[in-house]
């Protein structure tokens, strides 16, 4: 939920990692809680982590309502703080099966920390969701 003088916003998330990449995004000097949400719903968190990895900043741009300073601004500000995303969302082969994996293990009661160490390692070739957390709990170790 955003609150200003004038207004009040309440704004959801597909997944923890998108609400994450909020929260961090408006924490960027000129991107509010309205910017943010027009980041996300335009692009897949994904592809905004790999454009401030790179510092590509004409992938900002060509949202509307983002100019050059901005996008310059979430690179320079956001570069350092991408890792406390993680490498979870890297992985271009399935990643809405991915965040299924991740809820399917949280529910479990396993940390962030745990499931993306266990989800970088998991072989590609596995494109089933039951066969992904099973294999992840094989490597959990618990």
């Amino acid at each position: 939920m955003a609150v200003s003088e004038n207004d009040m916003a309440l704004y959801g998330f597909e997944n923890f990692e998108d609400l994450d990449l909020f929260k961090m995004l408006i924490t960027v000097s000129g991107v509010g809680p309205k910017s943010a949400a027009q980041i996300l719903e335009q692009c897949k968190g994904v592809e905004i982590i790999k454009a401030i990895g790179d510092a590509d900043t004409s992938f900002f741009e060509k949202i509307k309502g983002v100019g050059k300073k901005t996008a310059q601004r979430i690179i320079v500000d956001l570069k350092s703080k991408i890792g406390g995303l993680g490498e979870l969302n890297l992985r271009d082969e399935s990643p809405l099966l991915e965040d299924d994996v991740v809820l399917s293990l949280r529910q479990l009661g396993f940390e962030r920390k745990e499931i993306e160490n266990v989800i970088n390692k998991m072989p590609i070739e596995l494109e089933i969701l039951e066969d992904k957390v099973s294999w992840c709990l094989q490597n959990l170790g618990r």
